[in-house]
């Protein structure tokens, strides 16, 4: 069954980074043709032999090793490297890339894929996403380049990167005053590289931080390691437990997207914590710029935008597509419906700790509670109620499906009319009544995702029940 999954054939980066399931694609072959294509990329556009290159590794299987063969070929090859001393969230290891002035960053993570996985990430001089024409030219390179057997016989550089992060954290954002919060921080870190890194802020600062799930477990705990509700029964649960006196804070396996938990023990959706980032930003620390969102995102950050008089860009899903528009404007936030923000003034990539912190210190300066705030947002704006079904199917069947709804959309979907058709990432159907549907193929597994937002829970179910039939329908051979 795993081998239906694995992404057999040529290595392809998917939408953040190279993926594929352990002993099958992700082998350490593979790993080292990709490593030293992408040592070449970086030594003649990068300066990787001048500058050097950070690596960092999550809590997967073979992580710690895979990041060791990476930094062997990499100082085979010339380049100086530097490794974390052990696991270490990727918005860790982007923040060391542009603090250390390296020519990039390598990070071994498959992010929120389930425990089969495990994948490569190349990290830019700025420390973000590798662009689209960078992945593509490392993928010509991986089918070129000749495969070297590896000579070096010297020592690599480790480095504990986790420290001088949470020395910028101190000085980014009030920690202080979050630390005389009056609840519990409670912090799920589904086994993932986060581990107990609010522990480690907070705790001294006064707060009562419980932390869970923070000891390294490849499996998660039998989860996937997405902040998502879905995953997230355990933390809800505690929340409900302490009677409206705790918060929850979740992040994925690499620790770049973010999840929460009100103190009611409901679940925050990513498009409501992006908006509370925004609107802390722009209202509370007077910082302005431009915003970009992706495809799956909320129509309520374009109402925002208007609001506040702020240009709103849309670009296709991943940050990788988010990042051109941070390094060439001035944009205030860049966000996605997967609970990735990235802020300006930090690095052009997502950080799901810095964005938990900010969002506590929101709550801090305003002295009122996460579902206050969320409240606050809906009687604004509306209530954008928003659901993703995932639909495991062969990626090229899914790629099928979204291409015969793409050229023949419907004109009715169930009891909504559609009013209009967006084709950017996949295929959103835009309703009489303001909601929308979405249908994309996964790039990074072999799922057809199904994003949907509505004015109520009821008809975001209804939708999202007729659009999955409409799936099922055109699935067949």
């Amino acid at each position: 069954m795993i081998g239906k999954i694995a992404m057999a054939g040529k290595i392809r980066f998917g939408t953040d980074g190279w993926r594929g399931v352990i002993a099958e694609d992700f082998t350490f072959a593979n790993l080292l043709k990709i490593a030293q294509a992408a040592g070449v990329f970086m030594t003649q556009h990068w300066q990787a032999q001048e500058k050097g290159v950070v690596v960092g590794y999550d809590t997967r299987f073979l992580s710690p090793q895979a990041a060791w063969l990476t930094a062997e070929a990499l100082e085979d090859m010339g380049i100086s490297v530097t490794i974390s001393l052990g696991p270490v969230p990727t918005p860790i290891l982007s923040f060391s890339v542009k603090r250390k002035d390296t020519a990039g960053g390598i990070m071994i993570t498959a992010s929120h894929n389930p425990y089969m996985f495990n994948g490569f990430k190349i990290k830019s001089p700025q420390g973000g996403s590798a662009s689209p024409q960078v992945t593509k030219e490392v993928e010509r390179l991986v089918e070129e380049v000749p495969q070297a057997p590896l000579t070096y016989p010297g020592t690599i550089d480790t480095e504990d990167l986790i420290s001088p992060y949470l020395a910028w954290l101190e000085e980014a954002v009030d920690i202080k005053a979050i630390g005389k919060a009056p609840f519990t921080l409670v912090s799920d870190a589904i086994h993932g590289a986060v581990g107990n890194l609010f522990y480690r802020i907070l705790s001294p600062r006064g707060l009562r931080v419980e932390v869970m799930a923070a000891e390294p477990n490849p499996l998660f705990g039998g989860r996937d390691p997405e902040p998502i509700e879905r995953n997230l029964g355990s933390l809800m649960a505690r929340i409900k437990k302490l009677g409206g006196k705790a918060v929850g804070v979740a992040n994925d396996g690499d620790g770049d997207r973010l999840g929460m938990v009100d103190e009611e023990g409901s679940f925050v959706s990513p498009h409501r914590l992006l908006a509370l980032v925004i609107d802390h930003l722009y209202r509370n620390k007077g910082m302005r710029g431009e915003v970009v969102k992706t495809f799956s995102t909320t129509s309520m950050i374009d109402k925002m935008g208007k609001d506040f008089g702020i240009t709103v860009h849309e670009t296709a899903i991943g940050f990788k597509y988010i990042l051109p528009l941070m390094l060439e404007r001035d944009i205030l936030v860049g966000g996605e419906e997967s609970g990735g923000i990235g802020v300006k003034g930090h690095i052009p990539e997502r950080d799901g700790i810095y964005s938990a912190l900010l969002i506590l210190e929101k709550m801090m300066w305003e002295g009122k509670s996460l579902a206050m705030m969320v409240k606050e947002l809906e009687d604004r704006y509306g209530p954008h109620i928003y659901r993703r079904r995932d639909l495991k199917i062969p990626q090229e069947k899914a790629r099928k499906v979204v291409e015969k709804v793409t050229s023949a959309p419907p004109e009715k979907l169930g009891p909504q009319q559609v009013e209009e058709t967006k084709v950017l990432d996949g295929v959103k159907l835009l309703f009489q009544g303001g909601g929308w549907l979405l249908f994309r193929a996964s790039g990074t597994e072999p799922l057809l995702r199904l994003y949907c937002e509505g004015a109520t829970p009821q008809e975001v179910e209804t939708t999202l029940d007729h659009g999955e039939r409409l799936v099922r329908e055109l699935a067949q051979p």
